[in-house]
């Protein structure tokens, strides 16, 4: 009885809600029908903030998802498919639903054998930061005069992930070939092991979130009659039109990642309101499930912890004993969202139960694109004072104002940073 009136409760609020128009939701990102599989936002990086005088950057401590792929499951492509296929072959599609069933039979049949993988456009990506990193800092990853620079690269053993890493050491290798890389995919980086606090709540998060997405999804009435003819058996057979709604939009929202193949659903299938208020409805329930949701903040932050450990301890090792110049890690979105949340960058550090608002906070796709990155980067002066500035997505970042006063601009006192993030362990 508590449960059924939990989520009676969660239905209610959602359903007097006043939501946010296309238009607010557009202006946040053009790009925001593509949620999780955004592609890596290249426009308008922006010029960096030149460090204090007296300072240079020496260390360079990252954190990256994947890149682009397709979708995970071959089910992902599979059961719309099977409806689609269901009902063109009983003539009960309109010729909107048979454009789309044209559509999704071309997008499944480039997605056999490859659920999961790094696509092409992934491949870039990291190959896009690894070189802009290795140009934004040049004094971090010179081999001049026979300078030695050591970087330090691992990986989850998630294929996707090793690729990804594998994109961005070709690029540095061909930038020069000078660099001493180690690279290392091992079960044994177990502080890239983020699931534990995410599965530790999951037979709560998961119905809880979803019971929000489907109190926030569009009316399903316009999309269904706008795909199939008046009558269709196999409309009727659907069980639940919220449902298929939903895979609709986010099964097509992998097109951004695998645009080789040519189509993007979204464009027709959709009107621009229904669009926005199905990523809402999704958006909020990915806040609810993985990011710092004011019920389940506390266990998936606690997934981050064991990085936020290799990440200072790894610093303090470095500024106290040289070792490598660079250490770049390559995980996933489970791993993103929580550091970005630990670390006081504003766009995730959100913790609200308030669902009603919280997408005009906390965006999915601005947090976690794909292949999005996190880069700590150290400068020192003559005297050993250490600064950090945190790049997300390599855009300088200003942080919680607990983490301390910047002494400049976006420079923070590594010993600010360390002791903030040594609270939150």
């Amino acid at each position: 009885m508590k449960r059924i009136l939990f989520f009676s409760l969660v239905l209610a609020t959602a359903l007097c809600a006043k939501a946010q128009n296309a238009a607010e939701i557009k202006n946040l990102d053009p790009q925001y029908g593509f949620e999780l599989y955004r592609p890596y936002p290249v426009e308008n990086i922006g010029e960096l903030t030149p460090a204090p005088k007296g300072y240079k950057p020496f260390y360079i401590s990252h954190l990256s998802r994947h890149g682009s792929r397709w979708h995970a499951s071959a089910a992902s492509y599979e059961g719309q498919l099977d409806v689609l296929r269901r009902a063109h072959e009983a003539g009960e599609l309109t010729e909107l639903g048979e454009r789309y069933y044209a559509d999704w039979s071309k997008a499944a049949e480039d997605a056999k054998g490859r659920a999961g993988e790094l696509s092409p456009l992934g491949a870039e990506q990291h190959r896009g930061i690894a070189r802009r990193m290795y140009h934004n800092f040049p004094e971090v990853f010179s081999t001049k005069s026979g300078r030695k620079c050591f970087i330090d690269c691992r990986s989850t053993i998630v294929p996707r992930c090793i690729l990804s890493m594998s994109a961005a050491v070709t690029e540095f290798v061909r930038l020069d070939p000078k660099l001493d890389i180690r690279v290392e995919s091992s079960e044994s980086n177990s502080y890239l092991k983020a699931y534990a606090g995410l599965n530790s709540v999951k037979h709560t998060s998961q119905p809880y979130s979803d019971s929000l997405r489907r109190a926030y999804m569009p009316d399903q009435r316009a999309f269904m009659k706008r795909l199939f003819r008046e009558g269709s058996k196999v409309a009727a057979s659907i069980k639940s039109t919220n449902d298929f709604m939903f895979e609709a939009y986010l099964s097509n929202a992998i097109f951004g990642s695998t645009p080789h193949v040519g189509v993007n659903p979204h464009s027709y299938l959709f009107t621009e309101e229904e669009l926005a208020a199905a990523w809402r409805a999704s958006n909020i329930r990915r806040y609810a499930l993985t990011g710092p949701s004011k019920p389940f903040a506390e266990a998936v932050l606690s997934g981050s912890k064991p990085l936020v450990r290799n990440i200072i301890e790894t610093a303090d090792r470095v500024i106290a004993t040289g070792g490598e110049q660079a250490t770049l890690r390559f995980a996933h979105d489970v791993n993103v969202i929580p550091l970005v949340a630990m670390l006081g960058i504003e766009c995730g550090r959100i913790v609200t139960d308030d669902f009603e608002n919280v997408s005009r906070y906390w965006q999915c796709n601005c947090v976690t694109p794909m292949a999005a990155n996190i880069q700590l980067v150290f400068y020192r002066n003559k005297q050993g004072d250490v600064l950090v500035k945190v790049l997300h997505n390599e855009r300088e970042q200003v942080l919680d104002a607990a983490v301390g006063k910047p002494t400049c601009g976006v420079y923070y006192r590594w010993s600010d940073l360390r002791a903030y993030l040594l609270g939150k362990l």
